[in-house]
């Protein structure tokens, strides 16, 4: 006899059978998996890591654990993979100098600590040492770099811009000691932060000022820095206006404006690329440095094993006062937290963009601190956690901070 089988059924048995696969739950886990928070030096014997959140996170899943009394996170029946593991703690001023072991000022100071690839399969016990940081004033607090389309629906990238945020009460004077740099991002690492504690390798640094000239960012001011300051939604539906921008790479590459400020180009790893050679999809890692020192005059590498081709410049690290770090997004895997070329102590996290490579008008930008935020003025939330701090937006307005997901 001959069976007739309805499409349908065939269609709704295919269907159960993937929402079976969907929803299954992994058969093994591991019962238990400790976390061992290590305080830097510089605080009191008694000062324990108690009471804060741990985050496990992996291209999977994400866990989520308490330190106790001690700095002891306990994980329970987690799923074995490979995780980056993160923290961080906002001190106010006057509380650090109760806690410190000598006498300190009272700065507003960060303790974060983060593990970039941990390979939970087994139970176990891991170490996590904290760095401290000191609160800045001045952060990232918006990177566009994926581009977007134009009116004729072609890849359109003109518009990238850097955004930084004056997130205290006090008045911030920009002058010829304040830099900012954008980080090695060759196919393969060539320099890791795992690797190189004590340095960050840079393609770019750029300047703001030759000389003695000021630029003043009062209290949740903010500071625009683009490769091209027209309007750029002329060109480009989801683009956004540049006019108003307070510095601009100045290149025949782009459309120049004659009424915006030149930012200064120190060091290009790329002789022929004079702007800011900010990569679609990342690698990204944006950092501020401030020094007195002649940067010209720092060390430049090639790629370790080579006596050719891309040079970066060595900064050291102890300059750097905050950094934003935006990983490529790789089909299937997502990103590679081994690719990290910031130290914790800069950014103990990342971010990515959804896109693999860009086209997109997604921007990376810091979420407002709700706590702190009045009717006066924004505040941002700064933990030297990218990942905490920081979400993906499609809305790139330099200067908008009211935006849904980041508050």
């Amino acid at each position: 006899m001959k069976i007739f089988k309805s499409p349908f059924i065939l269609l709704t048995a295919f269907t159960v059978l993937m929402v079976s696969c969907l929803d299954e739950t992994p058969s093994v886990t591991i019962n238990r998996y400790e976390i061992r928070v290590e305080m830097p030096d510089g605080f009191k014997p008694d000062i324990a890591y108690a009471n804060k959140t741990i985050i496990l996170k992996s291209n999977r899943f994400s866990f989520t654990g308490q330190t106790n009394e001690e700095g002891v996170a306990v994980f329970t029946n987690i799923v074995p993979d490979i995780y980056s593991i993160s923290t961080s703690w906002e001190i106010e001023g006057e509380d650090y100098i109760e806690m410190a072991d000598t006498v300190v000022e009272s700065r507003d100071v960060v303790l974060s600590g983060s593990i970039a690839a941990e390979n939970i399969f087994a139970e176990g016990t891991k170490t996590l040492s904290l760095s401290k940081s000191v609160r800045q004033s001045l952060i990232v607090s918006k990177v566009y770099a994926s581009g977007t389309k134009d009116n004729n629906n072609r890849n359109y990238v003109s518009d990238q811009y850097i955004e930084f945020f004056n997130n205290s009460d006090e008045v911030v004077i920009i002058d010829s000691t304040y830099y900012f740099g954008l980080v090695e991002a060759e196919s393969v690492i060539a320099y890791p932060a795992s690797k190189n504690p004590g340095f960050v390798y840079a393609r770019q640094i750029f300047r703001f000022f030759d000389n003695a000239t000021q630029f003043v960012v009062q209290p949740g001011g903010t500071v625009l820095v683009v490769n091209s300051a027209v309007d750029h939604l002329e060109f480009a539906p989801l683009s956004v206006n540049l006019r108003t921008a307070d510095f601009e790479a100045k290149s025949p590459t782009f459309s120049n404006n004659s009424a915006v400020r030149e930012l200064k180009l120190i060091f290009s790893a790329f002789p022929s690329l004079i702007y800011m050679n900010l990569v679609r999809g990342g690698e990204n890692g944006i950092f501020l440095f401030k020094t007195e020192e002649n940067v010209k005059q720092f060390p430049i590498f090639y790629i370790p094993g080579r006596e050719t081709g891309n040079r970066y410049m060595q900064i050291p690290a102890n300059l750097i006062f905050d950094g934003v770090e935006i990983l490529r997004n790789k089909v299937n895997v997502g990103p590679d937290v081994t690719t990290k070329r910031l130290q914790s102590f800069i950014d103990a996290g990342f971010m990515n963009i959804n896109a693999l490579s860009g086209y997109t008008n997604e921007s990376v930008e810091r979420r407002v601190d709700k706590a702190k935020t009045n009717g006066t003025r924004y505040y941002l939330i700064d933990t030297n956690n990218s990942t905490n701090d920081m979400r993906t937006v499609t809305d790139p307005t330099p200067g908008k901070y009211d935006k849904a997901l980041l508050n």
